[in-house]
């Protein structure tokens, strides 16, 4: 899983914000595909996904509101897709273990 040690370096390393490990929330939800937003999560990552998915969610606020969230398969926790928004626009997103392997 993404942890939030990764969560400061990835976000030192892409978007060079230092990030102040006191200030992030976090919060897993589990959702089906019909609740993912369509623009945040295309269709071709959609056939990855369990169904449901775990989405754990980083939020950082600085200058600007950072949400970076986290598809993790249902059942073993492996991360699958990352997703980052800056101010509600998406601004990045990776596969991070297609199919769960």
């Amino acid at each position: 899983m993404f942890d939030i040690e990764q969560l400061k370096d990835f976000m030192e390393e892409k978007f060079g914000v230092a990030v102040e490990l006191n200030a992030v929330g976090e919060e897993t939800v589990l959702l089906y595909h019909e609740e993912l937003d369509e623009e945040l999560i295309s269709e071709d990552v959609l056939q990855i996904l369990s169904n449901p998915v775990l989405f754990h969610t980083y939020i950082y606020n600085e200058e600007s509101e950072w949400i970076i969230g986290i598809a993790l398969e249902a059942e073993t926790n492996n991360s699958l897709f990352l997703v980052c928004l800056k101010n509600g626009v998406r601004v990045y997103k990776e596969l991070l273990n297609e199919g769960g392997n």
